[in-house]
């Protein structure tokens, strides 16, 4: 079954970090959708993102090159890029290829939030 990917971005001025919330399938398809949402931001200045990834149902490796280019961005500009509340399927996966010990990985968003209020 094919879930349309869904993306929506909450920004927020205290700790001057964005969390992009993103559920349904990550493939070659929908990837556009999560690359143009973070260019944007790291664009407007905003190069601290806190993925939501805890709606996501599948992720191809189209949707894992978008993560590493997305954390490529974000540490360019000075920022970080934090995956919040990563299901299992995704975990395995981050695992098997060896990115899980890549990124900063947190269990929910508002865990994320913590450390960017306290940077």
């Amino acid at each position: 079954m094919n879930r349309e990917l869904s993306v929506h971005v909450t920004r927020y001025a205290g700790p001057r970090c964005a969390v992009v919330t993103v559920s349904g399938d990550l493939d070659k398809m929908s990837v556009p959708l999560l690359k143009n949402a973070v260019n944007e931001l790291v664009v407007k200045g905003n190069p601290r993102i806190v993925l939501d990834v805890e709606g996501l149902t599948f992720c191809d490796s189209t949707g894992l090159g978008a993560f590493v280019a997305a954390m490529r961005a974000t540490s360019q500009a000075s920022g970080w890029l934090r995956l919040a509340g990563v299901p299992g399927h995704l975990e395995n996966i981050l695992c098997v290829t060896d990115l899980y010990r890549r990124f900063l990985i947190d269990p929910d968003v508002i865990r994320s939030l913590e450390h960017a209020f306290e940077e």
